[in-house]
């Protein structure tokens, strides 16, 4: 059996990694240039600067300057990539969080230079490589991501990279770096080959994400001017205007009431019937909703199979407005050759409940319509200060 020395593996490394990394770098420029790809791309480019540094150490392990900056740079691979699903999926991209991640890992290595000798920052590079994995990894099994085959790859990837180092924070920490354990198992030889894997998998996985991004988006993620392709406001507009409906009504006294419709199984629809039928049924309910609610309403549809509805009230209009789209949703089938129709979760909250904080009624709306999901779908919540009950 021919075993490949850590030199020779780095080497290895950072020629895969370099001919990756330029390879996505390259082509989410020419392609699309959006947020997570320029996020993604920050990934790819500290790999291949980590790379790049890890195989000069490997020719001369005397420079440990290079070594503390290889470990600075893996240090936003993992952490670049859960920020970049985190705005895919429409969140916040908390990117300082992963800046402020590998400026740790750069000034631990540097302060463990002397001591710990080729391992400096080990200790503080294993757990966030395993901490920023295990976040990617359950990213890209929410949100948008969760319905995409190849989302579903990277998260595997991404667990497994967690896994692995979180096992080897633990030997590393318990047994040290000279242990059988550690040799045998967790050694730079096994961390390497399991990056090159890694690198391989995610870089054909993503860029089809992103290949996906520009043609084959949903209909609640595609807008046409500040309205999404149903002819409804689009996430970021809805987003303003609802800020503006609540700044208004406070200052007015005004009571207002907000509805989440939210489809039932939309991924499974289009794992089963295909994404044209899943894009008929968002817009079959897009036009149920339109239908349905008052005409003095804000109505948006921030993604893909949710709709939101705001209204001035003076009762508990809202839940009749649920009830009649959930009706009109059982005698309106999408495809009425074979009376397949779709069904909704409805959740439904107001201000005297939440007050005029968007981030509150947001998440209670979320947490409402969650718990209308949970109960089997097809059902409306009504978000109550500490609990939810089921109507």
């Amino acid at each position: 059996m021919v075993r490949l020395d850590l030199e020779t593996l780095l080497v290895i490394n950072g020629i895969v990694v370099v001919l990756s990394g330029l390879t996505f770098v390259i082509n989410t420029a020419m392609r699309r240039s959006d947020v997570p790809g320029r996020i993604w791309s920050v990934s790819f480019i500290g790999g291949m600067l980590a790379a790049l540094c890890y195989g000069i150490w490997a020719v001369n392990p005397d420079a440990e300057g290079i070594l503390i900056i290889g470990n600075a740079a893996y240090g936003l691979v993992t952490g670049a990539i859960w920020s970049g699903a985190r705005v895919f999926n429409g969140r916040n991209a908390r990117f300082a969080v992963v800046l402020a991640g590998g400026g740790a890992v750069l000034v631990v290595s540097a302060l463990t230079a002397s001591s710990q000798g080729q391992w400096l920052g080990s200790l503080m590079l294993f757990p966030l490589v395993a901490v920023f994995g295990g976040l990617a990894g359950v990213e890209c099994l929410r949100g948008r991501l969760r319905r995409n085959l190849n989302a579903r790859i990277v998260a595997g990837s991404m667990i497994i990279l967690a896994v692995f180092y979180a096992a080897r924070t633990i030997v590393f920490a318990v047994s040290g770096p000279t242990s059988d354990l550690f040799v045998d198992y967790f050694s730079g030889q096994a961390a390497t080959l399991l990056i090159i894997m890694f690198v391989v998998v995610n870089t054909i996985s993503i860029s089809i994400l992103q290949a996906e991004r520009t043609d084959t988006q949903a209909l609640g993620d595609r807008t046409v001017g500040v309205n999404s392709v149903v002819g409804l406001l689009s996430a970021s507009p809805f987003a303003q205007q609802w800020e503006d409906w609540l700044e208004r009504a406070e200052f007015n006294g005004d009571r207002l009431e907000m509805v989440a419709v939210d489809i039932d199984s939309l991924p499974e629809m289009n794992t089963a019937l295909g994404r044209d039928f899943g894009d008929d049924a968002i817009t079959s309910v897009a036009q149920i909703v339109r239908h349905h609610a008052p005409t003095c309403t804000l109505i948006g549809h921030p993604g893909a199979g949710r709709f939101v509805i705001v209204m001035v009230v003076t009762g508990d209009e809202a839940r009749s407005v649920a009830s009649d789209v959930r009706d009109a949703l059982v005698d309106e089938p999408i495809d009425q050759s074979r009376g397949i129709r779709a069904t909704a979760s409805f959740g439904v909250v107001d201000t005297d409940v939440f007050g005029y904080d968007l981030a509150t009624l947001s998440a209670a709306l979320d947490s409402a319509t969650l718990a209308a999901r949970s109960a089997g779908g097809n059902h409306i919540v009504v978000g109550r200060a500490v609990t939810a009950t089921s109507r």
